[in-house]
């Protein structure tokens, strides 16, 4: 097995929408509430509203569900208006994603805190810059990832892409799980999962349905609905 960092994780996603922010901010409250002080980071961000400072909504979601404190300059450096691809909204602001800048931001929250929950833009293969992808940052940040994937059909080639790609460039995956609306009725939604893990052999952790708040807490939806994530997390943030 390649050797990785322990102490962070990277939540990957086959696209956009398919839930990372979600998952990242439930693995986050469980790790503090495990009594880690554990943190988030998002390197970058598109879609900020400019009237609220291009807060990013990610950011502000994962606060208010882990019960965290985050700040936009140290917790996602590279923020932008337009809700497009990295590159595209960096073009058009005419302010290119620097790669420096948020290497600078992991390394600072790296020294301050045990563990570190990293959300990804998009999917693995989102363009940053001229000839760099997300998954040539994720390479650089040396963590192993989580992949969130949907539970409709088309996931199998998606999941299976997405996955090739992380271990071509020898990035370890831990798992992968699928979040959002599934029909119990949907054959394709039932039968991905094993053909995914049959053909890339990474672990199928469980599927995470739509949360509503108003039907219950979010601790007890996770222990109802997610709770593998506490076997998941606990049994990677104990390794040495």
């Amino acid at each position: 097995m390649v050797a990785y960092s322990n102490n962070g994780l990277f939540i990957a996603g086959t696209d956009t929408e398919v839930g990372k922010t979600f998952v990242s901010a439930i693995l986050l409250r469980i790790l503090r509430r495990q009594g880690i002080n554990a943190t988030y980071f998002k390197p970058v961000a598109t879609g900020c509203p400019a009237g609220r400072g291009l807060l990013p909504e990610d950011l502000a979601f994962v606060q208010d569900l882990a019960g965290v404190e985050l700040s936009e300059p140290h917790h996602c450096p590279i923020r932008y208006e337009k809700p497009l691809a990295p590159m595209a909204a960096a073009e058009l602001e005419g302010r290119p994603v620097s790669v420096e800048e948020i290497i600078r931001a992991f390394d600072a929250l790296r020294k301050g805190s045990p563990f570190l929950i990293v959300e990804g833009v998009g999917g693995v293969m989102v363009p940053l810059g001229k000839d760099y992808l997300l998954i040539d940052l994720m390479e650089q940040f040396g963590l192993p990832c989580l992949v969130v994937a949907r539970p409709s059909l088309g996931t199998i080639n998606h999941t299976l892409l997405s996955i090739r790609a992380l271990q071509n460039k020898s990035i370890t995956v831990l798992g992968f799980v699928t979040n959002g609306k599934k029909d119990p009725t949907d054959e394709a939604a039932a039968t991905s999962p094993s053909l995914i893990s049959r053909f890339s052999g990474i672990p199928f952790l469980g599927h995470i349905p739509i949360f509503r708040p108003e039907a219950e807490p979010i601790d007890a939806f996770i222990e109802s609905k997610a709770p593998f994530l506490y076997d998941f997390i606990g049994a990677f943030a104990a390794c040495p």
